[in-house]
């Protein structure tokens, strides 16, 4: 008899499901996380939960593989992605988009079973989904074992977004290891027998399901546990068993067939058979173990020769598929055929390049690389052209380590231009300064060529950032001639931009080249210029000017789907415009709503925090100021790009504690022409016996050299007429006194306020997201505190709430703490 027999009591997950309830009828938590050991029930606990669902949602199901997901792209979404007519998972915008659409009649869930066996693309188009599944029809399940490695802080970092909840089973109680017990026996269990099968088990309830027959006499280890408790099985159905053992967790239907000798009717009696005893589970077009503890248990019950001369069988019978051609590298290497791995490999990685999967990629070429030492050019491909594609690889992923190790090995065997090129772009990536690889590229490229231009835009673009502006403009100016020669629209629009980069010190020149880079310029290039542009604006004291180019870039981003990677820094500018004039809690609420964003980039965290702290010192609260400094201080680096952050910390030093300021002032002189904006900032705030040689650019610049020199009265001026409020502030011996409050509505904060006018026009959180230039994350913040502050189920009823407000006359309403009206 099987220890594996069904019951259909489902026993001790009472709040699981409950949370999982919630969180599918919440519309704010669109995405539940279960982790837990093996055996634990996670998959029971969703099938459970899904089929209670009943025939309303669409549930599309995707597993990860624990053999032969080695170098195969997006794993667990094929499957889903194939019901929904997606072939290609490498465009994340297509794959956001036709999810969404599927739930517009119906709704969805998408189960993404085994997570910890998950390939990298996989995982980062699962965090792609989470920061922008923005439709209320679709409801996402992810299962894992306690995360480890990249998984672990994923999970982390999920975890802290409101649309995200996690779910960790606890093992059984003694009760409910009896409850199981009695279910599977059919009959109620003797004391004795809970007893020892709790004790035994620990409440894991696989574990229960193996001992349920035998406790006493079965063998300790689990693995002889769990093939013990087999049942009776036919020849045919031992040797299609051990054939999804050697395929993985999941094994294609297609697959077996080829693979196995069984004539198709006795291998569907197998396959009929084997799924009828709960040994596998029928999963879409393909079979998955019932356990993958149980398919670890087959597998290893092999001895080393049979699992070596299957995998050649699956070697043997999946050449001819290239769709499997990453299973093929994976059982070539487990079979001891290198060779074919080698060439198996380097075919995946090509596939893996045209799909975008660029970790796997990076793996598959690795691997290539590695077995190369055993085996050699019997594959008939050229080292050096696996090396070449392994450094784009490593550039792709910022895999700057290895992608080096790549690329030395291949310059010491055929120094080329484009190796240079791409060895500059990985040191820079790794912030170790590649302009002596672009100024070799150079020298080898004398007739003129789209490389060539690219390299002289890569130059253009570090010496500006070094503070070398002249040598910057020449190279941009050297890469717009040639744009123009070649007709290369993208290479125009980026040699315009950093030709206004590099023209900071002349406003009128720099605005005519960004003008000119918009004019032929790409999606990427467009977010570039919105930084730069609006960090020109900022400096010449146009910051309502700023703010407008900045929401163009941002919402560039949301459009591209690459608000994550690019706002940062776009709303690092936007609070220093807002700074600027004034407008402190506005700037606070950017803040506070970019902090929470998952995968901050530390320049920018640094950024905010310096802003935090100027705004708390202006409205008086000098410890805060400190302790943001003092944050901020810890997140910059010293890399040459970090300059202007790091004067501006200093400024904000020197005013929390101008004794210091001689010692700060020194510490910072050697950085001072480089940024001579932020230098001049830094000067006023010291006051230094001699002011430095800066040029002055503009009314900001003039404003705070007046400062610098005494002259508190013109720069007063100046600050009243670019409506400065900020360093008006300091200037004015009384500060300015911040506007009286308006009773809040509801209790709403402002910008809660604004997000529940757009919830009541019945706008999505993307939609929320684009009016208001957040992301769909922070929509969905927003959204989730105002249905708590509200106590409102949904999002129909805050938006009666606001009617109800917002049509009463001012004086009938009356707000209590919570924002419930009376």
């Amino acid at each position: 008899m099987s220890i594996f027999r069904s019951s259909s009591a489902f026993v001790g997950r009472g709040a699981e499901l409950a949370a999982l309830r919630a969180a599918y009828d919440d519309e704010i938590g669109r995405t539940v996380l279960i982790s837990g050991d093996a055996g634990i029930g996670k998959s029971r606990l969703v099938h459970e939960f899904t089929t209670r669902l009943g025939s309303g949602p669409r549930v599309l199901t995707g597993r990860c593989l624990e053999f032969g997901n080695d170098g195969l792209p997006f794993a667990p979404f094929l499957s889903p992605l194939r019901s929904l007519s997606i072939s290609s998972p490498g465009d994340w915008g297509a794959v956001l988009l036709a999810i969404e659409r599927s739930a517009d009649d119906r709704p969805l869930v998408l189960v993404l079973e085994d997570l910890h066996w998950a390939d990298v693309s996989s995982l980062q188009l699962l965090t792609f989904l989470v920061a922008n599944l923005a439709h209320d029809g679709v409801f996402l399940i992810g299962t894992c074992r306690a995360p480890s490695g990249p998984l672990r802080q994923l999970v982390a970092e999920l975890v802290r977004l409101p649309a995200v909840q996690l779910i960790t089973p606890a093992p059984l109680s003694r009760h409910e290891t009896g409850r199981q017990l009695a279910a599977l026996l059919a009959r109620e269990p003797e004391p004795t027998l809970v007893t020892r099968v709790f004790e035994r088990s620990r409440g894991n309830p696989l574990f229960v399901e193996a001992l349920s027959a035998c406790p006493e006499d079965t063998p300790a280890e689990l693995r002889e546990l769990l093939l013990a408790g087999l049942p009776p099985l036919a020849d045919d159905e031992i040797q299609v068993l051990t054939l999804a053992s050697i395929a993985g967790t999941t094994v294609g239907h297609e697959v077996l067939a080829v693979v196995s000798d069984l004539p198709e009717p006795k291998l569907h009696q197998a396959l009929r058979r084997l799924v009828d005893k709960h040994v596998l589970l029928a999963s879409g077009t393909g079979y998955a173990f019932r356990h993958a503890l149980l398919r670890e248990a087959v597998y290893h019950r092999m001895l080393p020769v049979e699992r070596t001369g299957l995998h050649s069988r699956f070697v043997a019978a999946l050449s001819g598929m290239p769709e499997h051609v990453a299973q093929v590298a994976a059982h070539a290497y487990a079979a001891g055929d290198h060779a074919r791995a080698l060439q198996a490999a380097w075919e995946a990685a090509t596939q893996a390049a045209m799909t975008g999967a660029e970790p796997e990629r990076l793996h598959l070429l690795e691997r290539v690389l590695h077995l190369w030492e055993e085996v050699g050019d019997t594959a008939g491909i050229d080292r050096l052209t696996v090396l070449d594609h392994a450094v784009e690889a490593s550039i792709a992923i910022n895999a700057v380590s290895s992608g080096l190790r790549w690329s030395a090995e291949a310059l010491a065997i055929a120094p080329d231009p484009r190796r240079y090129y791409r060895q500059a772009r990985l040191k820079n990536l790794g912030r170790s300064g590649g302009r002596d690889d672009l100024l070799k590229a150079l020298e080898l490229l004398s007739e003129p060529s789209r490389l060539r231009g690219e390299v002289l835009a890569e130059l253009a673009l570090i010496s500006v950032f070094t503070g070398e502006a002249e040598q910057g403009e020449r190279h941009a100016r050297a890469a717009l001639d040639l744009a123009e020669q070649l007709d290369c629209p993208s290479l125009t629009a980026r040699a315009h931009a950093f030709l206004g980069l590099a023209a900071a010190s002349d406003p009128v020149t720099a605005f005519r080249h960004f003008a000119g880079a918009h004019a032929t310029a790409d999606p990427q290039i467009m977010i570039d210029i919105a930084t730069w542009e609006s960090a020109l604006h900022v400096a010449m004291g146009a910051y309502t000017s700023a703010i407008e180019v900045i929401q163009v870039g941002i919402k560039q981003a949301q459009e591209t789907f690459q608000y994550a990677k690019h706002a940062p820094i776009l709303v690092v500018k936007w609070v220093q415009a807002l700074t600027a004039l004034g407008r402190w809690p506005e700037a606070l609420g950017l803040i506070d709503e970019m902090l929470g964003e998952p995968e901050l980039p530390q320049l920018s965290h640094a950024a905010l925090l310096i802003s935090q702290g100027e705004i708390r010192l202006a409205q008086g609260d000098p410890a805060d100021a400190r302790a943001a400094a003092d944050r901020a201080k810890h997140l910059l680096g010293d890399e040459p790009w970090v300059r202007p952050y790091r004067i501006r910390l200093a400024t904000l030093q020197i005013r929390l504690d101008p004794r210091d300021a001689q010692d700060i002032y020194l510490a910072t002189v050697p950085d001072l022409a480089a940024c001579p904006h932020e230098a001049w900032a830094l000067v006023a705030a010291a006051v230094p016996a001699s002011l430095p040689e800066l040029p002055v650019i503009g009314p900001v610049d003039e404003a705070y050299r007046a400062m610098a020199g005494g002259d508190r009265a013109t720069a007063a001026h100046t600050w009243r007429t670019l409506d400065n409020r900020y360093e008006l502030s300091f200037i004015e011996a009384d500060r300015p006194r911040p506007a009286p409050r308006r009773q809040p509505l509801l209790g709403l904060t402002p910008r809660e306020s604004e997000v529940l006018k757009l919830v009541a026009e019945g706008k999505s959180n993307r939609q929320i997201a684009a009016d208001l230039f957040i992301s769909a994350n922070t929509a969905g913040v927003h959204v989730s505190r105002i249905l708590t502050k509200l106590g409102a189920a949904t999002r129909t009823e805050a938006a009666r709430r606001l009617f109800d407000a917002t049509r009463a006359p001012a004086e009938e309403r009356t707000d209590n703490a919570d924002g419930m009206r009376h």
